[in-house]
């Protein structure tokens, strides 16, 4: 009788993956939403495998049909925290290490006016100089990169400071 090893919902025998070899010769549909085989790897010394099995995450709201390089048919802005990247309507927005620092603080605290001041202590973690124009820099590439229908989120309170403000509803 073959060995075999559970996957999933499917079984799949020795003769699936040939000793050696880690991939089976052909990628291996699964039923369901149970994920996609990856590789199988021989534990040497035993008569053991390692199947890796990998699984569709997304993040929460983006719909069915996402590509793996972007957030296609998803529409408005995303951050993701974790990873460190966002989208504009699905499509990913290269940002710098401040940008995207930046812009999650200010969406972490919708329709609040931050001063510089407050900014550049909050954000980059030092004090501020008073010729500094170091946050208009970043908020004027900041609304660059979102484009003319996000970059009008970062709003500018003349002679207070900057805001996120999205929009109601």
């Amino acid at each position: 009788m073959a060995e075999r090893v559970q996957i999933g919902t499917q079984l799949l025998n020795e003769e699936s993956a040939q000793p050696g070899e880690g991939l089976p010769a052909a990628p291996l549909p699964l039923q369901g939403e149970d994920g996609t085989l990856l590789a199988i790897v021989p534990i040497p010394g035993t008569r053991t495998s390692l199947a890796i099995v990998g699984y569709p995450v997304t993040a929460p709201g983006v719909q069915d049909g996402a590509s793996a390089g972007g957030l296609d048919g998803r529409t408005g802005l995303l951050l993701d925290h974790d990873q460190r990247r966002v989208w504009v309507d699905g499509r990913e927005v290269p940002l710098t290490f401040q940008e995207f620092e930046l812009l999650a603080f200010l969406s972490a605290h919708p329709s609040t006016v931050f001063t510089r001041a407050d900014l550049v202590e909050q954000v980059w973690q030092r004090d501020f100089g008073a010729d500094s124009r170091t946050v208009d820099v970043h908020i004027s590439r900041l609304r660059h990169k979102l484009g003319p229908s996000y970059g009008k989120y970062l709003v500018t309170e003349y002679r207070v400071g900057y805001q996120f403000r999205p929009p109601v509803g």
